[in-house]
């Protein structure tokens, strides 16, 4: 007997399917199978497990204990419930909705663990075909981390960390804080289509999501083309709602609720910009500084420059070559700024203070005419 043999032939060889014990052996051989593991390969990552304990029930049952179903639901990060037939649930899920610093130590600690060895770590689900800010219907999605955890035959075997929140694409809450969480990260995010029975058992933890989320990586769209502006990427989606998504991630480091000690230089170069952008805020002349004002009209104020000078930094943080007219040209195309119908002077006199030095056209005291 070879041991490149189907496993299905081996699940259904077992009998009496309603055992527990039938039902623990079904769900090693599973684990394995659905991590993309072949049967023939178990013994390479668990070398206590024989190639002849793979040749009948029998064998395999005598080769389980305790210790090695809970090693084995380590290396996949699931249940040991699980694999001992106790319930339906392979997962312990995790969950972040309000609390995004929760997602992002999680995957700070899977990047300081594989490195780069996981490609595309942050991976989305969703039912809907095409993601619409503007349609109400459901729009369901789920978020899964990927962890490298070995490699077989120059393939990578990897652990799924399956966050359970409902986001829904049409709850405004839930779809600003997504796009806050990918566009901080600065990854690529792959988008996979699902059916809502699929998506539902995933959220629920009862699925393991490998089968969903391989292939090309490569997807159109992906999620971060909802994150970016028009300047960043042609294929920049629903760009009316980045300036609350930045105004999202501006609470975020106001609270300290963003990753700590990651080295991406990408993500320290937002950090690092927006500190910036938020001192310069603070030092302007009293005209305009919202922090020692109080009433309405302030408030109204700071709601129409505020998002409009984070846009601002954004661009110069991408290119700090372009000039003040050039920023002031693109704040006038992007209706969604409140700032965009005002006049260029206004618009400049209200930005010119975070353009980088030497930028042409930053204000400065302008030297005596000769008499």
């Amino acid at each position: 007997m070879t041991t490149s043999f189907n496993i299905n032939k081996l699940l259904h060889g077992f009998v009496g399917k309603t055992n527990p014990i039938n039902i623990v052996a079904r769900r090693f051989l599973r684990v394995f199978n659905d991590h993309g593991v072949e049967t023939s390969q178990i013994s390479r990552l668990f070398p206590q497990i024989k190639l002849a304990d793979l040749e009948s029930e029998k064998a395999l049952l005598n080769a389980l204990t305790p210790e090695l179903l809970d090693q084995t639901a380590q290396l996949f990060g699931v249940r040991s419930q699980w694999l001992e037939g106790v319930d339906d649930t392979i997962y312990d899920c995790h969950f972040c909705y309000k609390h995004p610093t929760l997602f992002f130590k999680h995957f700070v600690s899977l990047k300081r663990n594989t490195g780069d060895a996981a490609r595309f770590p942050v991976r989305a689900l969703t039912t809907a075909k095409n993601l619409d800010y503007k349609n109400p219907d459901s729009q369901q999605l789920a978020l899964v981390l990927v962890e490298q955890i070995a490699i077989l035959e120059d393939k990578p075997v990897c652990r799924y960390h399956i966050y359970g929140d409902s986001w829904d694409w049409a709850y405004t809450p839930t779809r600003i804080q997504l796009k806050a969480m990918v566009r901080y990260i600065h990854d690529p995010v792959p988008l996979f289509f699902v059916s809502t029975r699929e998506i539902h058992h995933i959220l629920e933890g009862k699925q393991i999501p490998r089968c969903f989320i391989e292939g090309c990586l490569l997807t159109e769209p992906s999620l971060e083309d909802y994150t970016y502006t028009q300047e960043e990427s042609v294929v920049a989606k629903e760009v009316e709602e980045l300036p609350e998504v930045l105004r999202y991630i501006e609470e975020l480091k106001s609270e300290n609720l963003t990753p700590e000690g990651y080295s991406r230089s990408s993500i320290h170069t937002m950090a690092d910009s927006t500190q910036e952008d938020t001192s310069g805020y603070e030092s302007e002349s009293p005209q305009t500084d919202y922090s020692k004002k109080s009433g309405k009209r302030d408030k109204n104020n700071q709601a129409l420059w505020d998002p409009t000078r984070t846009v601002a930094s954004l661009w110069w943080s991408n290119d700090g070559s372009l000039s003040i007219a050039e920023i002031v040209r693109r704040i006038k195309k992007t209706p969604t700024l409140k700032a965009s119908s005002l006049t260029e002077s206004a618009i400049r006199k209200h930005i010119a203070d975070l353009a980088p030095p030497g930028i042409r056209g930053k204000p400065g005291r302008k030297p005596n005419k000769l008499s």
